[in-house]
């Protein structure tokens, strides 16, 4: 019987090695500062549609018309194909004004929440549920 708990052991322990790295990945209340929302208008400069995040990158002109160079950290693919996103969405050269929280770090960095495109639509596309929340169309 006590060859059972050393056949077992090293079972739980690959289990573990395995397990504690995914609950590090989202990171957002870390690099994000979720109690403060800001809206910016800017130029789209690149839309990345890609896994595990999508990115959008956008200059924004500063109050001293300075152009900074932001960045935008969004969700997956699939998750934004099903919020009305598509990988053709987004154009260098497209006006949108988008909300979200800003790097703890400074840097011009966001975590995307919302999006208006130039011509009035809004990412994520949200429907009214029977109980009055918002959520992704589907």
């Amino acid at each position: 019987m006590k060859s059972k708990p050393v056949t077992v052991m090293p079972l739980v322990v690959g289990v573990l090695i395995i397990a504690v790295p995914l609950f590090a990945h989202h990171g957002t209340g870390v690099a994000y500062d979720t109690e403060k929302v800001v809206t910016l208008m800017g130029t789209v400069t690149e839309w990345i549609w890609a896994n595990p995040h999508c990115g959008l990158l956008f200059d924004v002109t500063d109050d001293k018309g300075n152009v900074v160079h932001w960045g935008a950290e969004l969700t997956n693919p699939h998750a934004l194909s099903e919020s009305g996103f598509s990988k053709d969405v987004f154009k260098p050269g497209d006006r949108i004004t988008i909300t979200g929280h800003l790097a703890k770090s400074g840097a011009p960095r966001m975590e995307s929440s919302s999006i208006v495109l130039g011509n009035g639509r809004v990412l994520p596309e949200r429907r009214v549920k029977g109980n009055g929340v918002d959520e992704p169309s589907r």
